[in-house]
């Protein structure tokens, strides 16, 4: 299982379905993804069958360490094994874990394990262009900005803009000492 010294993550299972929706529905949660309905216990089972056990998806629990405390998920979704690629996710369900470095830690994590075990060339991800804080953490983890989409999306009947960001294997692997 991926670790650092702060976090553990663990492959999610449908145990952690109660934990996933009350995350995901909190509104500052969800008011940060492009994707913004409630979740149920049919959307998550719906997504462990149809993603998670083809290998469309991979997704981890993130377990603080020092507390033992279950705060959010991390995932690659539509993994695209003839193009060595998947787009990256992530969420900190408990407000009292956001801006300690958890979810660039918790990337950082996904992607060693992407690039590493996967054998996945690019992650990438698309984030709402006025979530600053998360660009932040996307850095930090070792995303660049690869493109600004103005209007990309609606959501709630407002357009938004959209950020793409990406990191490359072999950067983040030599940046990361995993060469």
């Amino acid at each position: 299982m991926p670790e650092n010294e702060n976090m553990i993550l663990y492959p999610v299972s449908m145990d952690d379905t109660e934990d996933i929706i009350r995350w995901r529905n909190q509104d500052f949660v969800k008011q940060r993804f492009i994707y913004q309905e409630d979740f149920t216990p049919e959307t998550q089972m719906k997504w462990m069958e149809t993603k998670i056990r083809t290998g469309e998806a991979v997704q981890f629990i993130i377990e603080y360490k020092k507390d033992r405390k279950r705060i959010g998920s991390v995932y690659l979704r539509d993994i695209d094994m003839v193009n060595c690629k998947a787009e990256f996710g992530i969420f900190i369900g408990e407000k009292d874990y956001l801006g300690k470095g958890i979810g660039s830690g918790a990337a950082k994590l996904v992607l060693n394990y992407a690039f590493s075990t996967i054998r996945l060339n690019k992650v990438f991800l698309r984030v709402l262009a006025d979530n600053v804080r998360a660009a932040r953490s996307y850095e930090k983890a070792g995303f660049k900005r690869e493109g600004y989409f103005e209007q990309d999306v609606v959501i709630n009947g407002k357009y938004h803009d959209i950020i793409f960001m990406g990191v490359c294997a072999d950067w983040f692997l030599k940046e990361n000492g995993n060469e």
